[in-house]
């Protein structure tokens, strides 16, 4: 099984080849990175080099012609252990790179430093560094330098990779905006086209009652011109017309038959086309009973050669027709055929419920919002996630809708997209008892120039952080106590001597082991000797200051990192100290129990790693020859 540390390494070789930059020609965007920093900081030779799994390869090299080396004799990879600069002012000073082949032998380095470039997801691939063949100081203002170079150079090996991403959610955009344009344009036509229908029928209607005036001729033409079917009756129910399109939906004329048959005999149904209309429900016999018909629905069968039915929807409107005394005359209708218009109503019908379907489905926010900020879509999310409904939500504005907490820290993005800029912001928020990390993208909604609103996509990113958070705590963090572990402590330590050597300050490094913990394990078992580990860590953790290090490298050894540490006479005040805050009884299974602890102190006002940790060791193991429950502090060698 590999380790978490193999686990690690492998997750970051394998972000590293996944941009598949390795073994590729030198590109001029990188290499102007080289001249550059080598240019900026006057150094012979400036290299991007990736780490891989057994070399370090240059993307860019300025001053060097090797294009990689073995990662055993590469700089670079302490840097990307380390994950953060790493300087060397004088390699010779350096036990990790005196004997380094590239220090012995060509180029000569005396001096280096180096800055890691990281993959989107933070996993170290390798570093911006320089190199020159002579000792150097390396300032704070070289640093934030070479860091912001690294920065530039680290955007660029990742630009594929997030152009690729946004270039994706543009293109879900993109389509969502595709079908949102072709249904409004759909309901557009619809709506348009009904409006049409209508107009026509009221002209047919006018042009159906100025003919009854003038001359029956007149209207006879008319009324076999137009594709509205009109049927008209005598006031005593008598049929009186059946023009062209009343033939054609029927497949009759006119025939000598009371209201009561007719519904029988012309086959005229409910809207369901399957109950028969009684003659009450029959829209001429409606108005021949004086009422006004307005786009009755029913649906009309007719007989074919073949005798199949074919079945047609018409919408019927009819009036009573009276004389110019008043007197009834009889009733007319006129039957409009929308068998063709119900079906594309059903489709868009059915559209627009597959649209929503998908849109309250996507784990995701989708909205959009009109140049006066207020919502015209939002999908069902915004209820799971916010408790807010997405018809209320609807002709409202953004702050009346979700209130003034969530529109405050989006409205410069929003402004942003208004102006006709597409913007980008990632905000944690606590709503209905779920903390949520929310990714937005906000589309500004462009028609010939001009913005006509703001397309919203919300994904939640929670997950995505928390597995990030998982991760460090993973690596960093010792299961059992919470301490840092040996990983983390290596890293504190390098940073604490950088510091001490930087402010001039000294140090000391603490070496503890828990006396005859094996007794304890092997008496009192191992769930009894993980309460010790506990309680000794604590005990620790609250005796030094919070500025100090306390960390667990594995079993009963434990270390202290004391910055800024006077003098070995300070030292031994520490040990006291640490030796009086475990002398009261461990509680161990309800019972007490005596804990000691031997202990190693390296103090150095010039320290190196190296020496101090050897320097802690003897110290911890002089302890131990002395009786065990005492201390003992050592100088270390520096320079």
């Amino acid at each position: 099984m590999l380790s978490q540390q193999e686990l690690v390494e492998q997750e970051r070789v394998k972000a590293l080849r996944a941009l598949g930059v390795l073994d590729t020609p030198q590109e001029d965007r990188f290499d102007r990175f080289t001249r550059i920093a080598a240019a900026a900081f006057g150094a012979p030779i400036a290299l991007v080099s990736l780490v891989d799994a057994d070399r370090q390869w240059f993307k860019s090299r300025t001053g060097f012609q090797t294009c990689e080396t073995p990662r055993s004799m590469s700089f670079c990879s302490h840097a990307v252990a380390l994950d953060d600069l790493l300087v060397v002012p004088d390699t010779h000073l350096d036990e990790r790179f005196a004997d380094n082949p590239l220090v012995a032998g060509e180029p000569f380095i005396r001096f280096y430093a180096g800055q890691p470039v990281h993959s989107v997801d933070g996993q170290p691939l390798g570093t911006l560094c320089i190199i020159d063949r002579a000792p150097r100081q390396f300032g704070d203002a070289d640093k934030r330098m070479l860091r912001d170079l690294a920065q530039m150079v680290q955007d660029e090996l990742n630009r594929s990779v997030v152009v690729a991403a946004r270039d994706a959610a543009q293109l879900a955009l993109r389509e969502l905006n595709v079908q949102l344009e072709r249904r409004v344009e759909d309901r557009t036509r619809e709506l348009h086209a009904k409006n049409r229908q209508l107009e026509q029928e009221a002209q047919q209607r006018t042009a159906v009652q100025q003919a009854l005036v003038q001359k029956q001729a007149l209207l006879d033409a008319v009324l076999e011109s137009v594709d509205v079917g009109v049927v008209a009756c005598a006031a005593d129910g008598a049929l009186t017309l059946f023009n062209r399109a009343a033939r054609d939906l029927h497949g009759l004329d006119v025939a000598g038959l009371q209201p009561s048959e007719w519904a029988a005999h012309y086959h005229l149904f409910e809207e369901d086309g399957i109950t028969p209309l009684t003659e009450a429900r029959i829209p001429l016999a409606r108005a021949l009973r004086g009422e006004s018909v307005e786009d009755a629905p029913m649906v009309i069968a007719r007989e074919l050669d073949d005798d199949s039915l074919r079945t047609s929807r018409v919408l019927a409107s009819g009036r009573a027709l009276k004389g110019a005394n008043g007197e009834p005359l009889g009733a007319v209708v006129a039957m409009k055929d929308v068998t063709e218009l119900a079906e594309s109503r059903a489709r868009v019908i059915e559209s627009e419920e597959r649209l929503r379907t998908i849109a309250d489905n996507v784990p995701a926010l989708i909205a959009y919002i009109d140049t006066n900020m207020r919502y015209a879509f939002a999908n069902q999310r915004y209820q799971e996630w916010f408790g807010v409904k997405s018809a209320d939500m609807l002709g409202k504005t953004v702050p009346e809708a979700m209130g003034e907490a969530f529109y405050a820290p989006r409205q410069a993005a929003l402004e942003r997209c208004l102006a006709g800029h597409a913007a980008a912001l990632e905000i944690e928020e606590e709503r209905r008892g779920r903390r949520r990390v929310i990714s937005t993208t906000y589309l500004p909604h462009l028609r010939g120039g001009m913005v006509q609103g703001i397309y919203v996509l919300s994904t939640d990113a929670t997950s995505a952080r928390e597995y990030e958070r998982q991760l460090h705590a993973l690596a960093h963090s010792d299961h059992l106590t919470g301490l840092p572990n040996r990983r983390s402590f290596e890293e504190r330590l390098v940073q604490a001597i950088a510091r001490s050597r930087r402010s001039a300050m000294a140090m000391a490094l603490v070496y503890l082991d828990v006396d005859h913990f094996k007794q304890i394990n092997d008496s009192l078992g191992h769930a009894a000797g993980d309460t010790v580990l506990r309680e000794f860590a604590k005990r620790l953790s609250s005796t030094v200051r919070a500025t100090d290090t306390v960390a667990r490298l594995a079993g009963d050894e434990f270390v202290i990192v004391l910055e800024q540490v006077g003098s070995a006479r300070e030292c031994a005040r520490i040990a006291d100290k640490l030796l009086d805050a475990l002398r009261a009884d461990f509680l161990v299974d309800g019972q007490p129990r005596q804990v000691t602890a031997s202990i190693g102190i390296a103090w150095s006002a010039y320290p190196e790693q190296a020496a101090l940790s050897h320097a802690a060791d003897e110290a911890l193991y002089e302890a131990k020859r002395a009786g065990r429950n005492t201390a003992a502090v050592l100088t270390a060698a520096g320079h």
